[in-house]
C-alpha cells in the first residue's frame, strides 16, 4: 500500500512536472502561434505583391506594343516627310 509520504512526494513531482510546462512550454507554444501567423500575413502579402507585379508586367507589355505602334507611325510620317521635302526640292528647282 502506498503511504501518505509517497502520495505527497508523487503529487509533488506531478505538480512540479505540471508547473514546469505552464511555465516554459505554454510560453514556447505561443511563441510558435504568432510566429505562424505572421508567417500567413507574410505570405498572404506575398501573394498580393506577385499579383500586383503580374499586372504591372501585362500593362508593361501592353505599352511597349502601342510604342512599337507609335514608332511606326512616326516612321511612316517621317518617310513622307522625306518624300515632300524632296517634291518641294524639285519644284523650286523647275521653277527656280
Amino acid at each position: 500500500m502506498l503511504d501518505i509520504r509517497e502520495v505527497a512526494v508523487w503529487a509533488g513531482a506531478i505538480m512540479t512536472i505540471v508547473t514546469l510546462v505552464a511555465y516554459f512550454i505554454r510560453p514556447i507554444m505561443g511563441n510558435f502561434t504568432q510566429i505562424t501567423e505572421n508567417l500567413t500575413k507574410m505570405s498572404h502579402s506575398l501573394d498580393l505583391l506577385n499579383r500586383d507585379l503580374e499586372a504591372s508586367k501585362t500593362d508593361r507589355q501592353l505599352l511597349h506594343k502601342k510604342l512599337e505602334k507609335h514608332e511606326e507611325r512616326m516612321d511612316d510620317h517621317r518617310d513622307k516627310l522625306t518624300s515632300h521635302d524632296e517634291q518641294l526640292k524639285t519644284l523650286f528647282r523647275e521653277r527656280g
